[in-house]
């Protein structure tokens, strides 16, 4: 992603670009089974650890399988929104055509044209 070129844009935009560049580079998604690292917890000052407190577990197979059935209900809108879109845009398109359409209707301008004798038209 470091291999954009933004010489040409005003500053404020390639401020703008390198902003959201590095917030796509700060949250990467990390691929399917890998662990998040995590930012190491504070151990409390007084030196005593809680005995009862569990060992963070890696994501079980269950755990995934939510996380994909979430990003697929996603995707499933996103798909249902680009058809609406994409239906909209058809139905728009349509209407213009129709308007057009109904704009142009053959006429017969040629009708109200004579028919003149060589010697009556003017040479320029």
């Amino acid at each position: 992603m470091s291999n954009i070129n933004t010489e040409g844009l005003p500053p404020e935009m390639q401020a703008r670009i390198a902003e959201i560049i590095e917030k796509a580079k700060a949250s990467a998604v990390q691929p399917v089974g890998s662990v998040p690292v995590q930012a190491p917890q504070q151990q409390p000052q007084q030196g005593l650890t809680n005995p009862g407190a569990l060992a963070p577990r890696p994501p079980s197979l269950m755990d995934h399988i939510i996380a994909l059935r979430q990003e697929v209900a996603d995707l499933r809108q996103q798909v249902h929104a680009s058809g609406q879109v994409t239906e909209a845009v058809g139905n728009a398109v349509g209407q213009m055509y129709q308007m057009f359409q109904q704009q142009t209707e053959p006429s017969s301008y040629s009708a109200n044209f004579q028919e003149a004798q060589p010697s009556q038209v003017d040479d320029f």
